[in-house]
């Protein structure tokens, strides 16, 4: 609704951009490490705690990027998203399902908000889009070895193999998105040198 009154004039396209780059688990996740509601979350599980202590060593490198989730090369923990829309879900139900009283307590942990100017298109995307408009040939491949888990993402661009694998503790969709972007670095990384 926020982005709807704030840019009337944005195609849906745009509108779904914003709507994707500004509610997804890592920006919210982002959002409770920010104002430390890590601390908070009582659980027993090793690994969990791992992945949050992993997650808040790379916290300072992560802060000078772009919050909008995908930008950052961090997994982020799905508990710490889930505590922001808990949050957003007890002030729901405390305010008498007032949406302005939710948002008015919960914009602040999302700031910064998305902009049209701040606003990057996820790069799974980005890299599908690409390989579609230029008829590149895609190909994907993930493995998962004691919970380690890689995607290696490989581009045929007018003759030339570009190809990325991310391998780590993170999730599927984590390792996709960072080998796409990997891919993406590597396109760009060419183009620049061919000028």
């Amino acid at each position: 609704m926020h982005l709807y009154k704030e840019y009337p004039g944005m195609s849906p396209g745009q509108l779904t951009d914003m709507r994707s780059a500004s509610v997804n688990n890592d920006c919210y996740a982002w959002c409770a490490i920010k104002v430390q509601l890590h601390k908070h979350v009582l659980h027993t599980s090793q690994e969990l705690h791992k992945h949050i202590v992993a997650t808040l060593d790379k916290y300072d490198e992560l802060s000078s990027a772009s919050t909008f989730g995908w930008e950052s090369e961090a997994s982020f923990p799905k508990v710490l998203g889930d505590v922001i829309e808990s949050l957003a879900g007890a002030i729901l139900v405390d305010s008498g399902y007032d949406k302005e009283v939710v948002w008015q307590s919960i914009r602040p942990l999302l700031e910064p908000l998305v902009t049209p100017d701040t606003l990057t298109i996820h790069p799974v995307r980005e890299l599908s889009e690409l390989c579609q408009k230029m008829k590149y040939t895609r190909k994907k491949l993930y493995q998962n070895d004691n919970g380690v888990t890689s995607c290696r993402v490989e581009v045929i661009a007018d003759g030339i193999i570009h190809q990325y694998e991310h391998k780590g503790f993170t999730n599927r969709k984590t390792a996709k998105r960072l080998a796409c972007k990997g891919v993406l670095n590597s396109l760009q990384l060419k183009e620049t040198q061919d000028k």
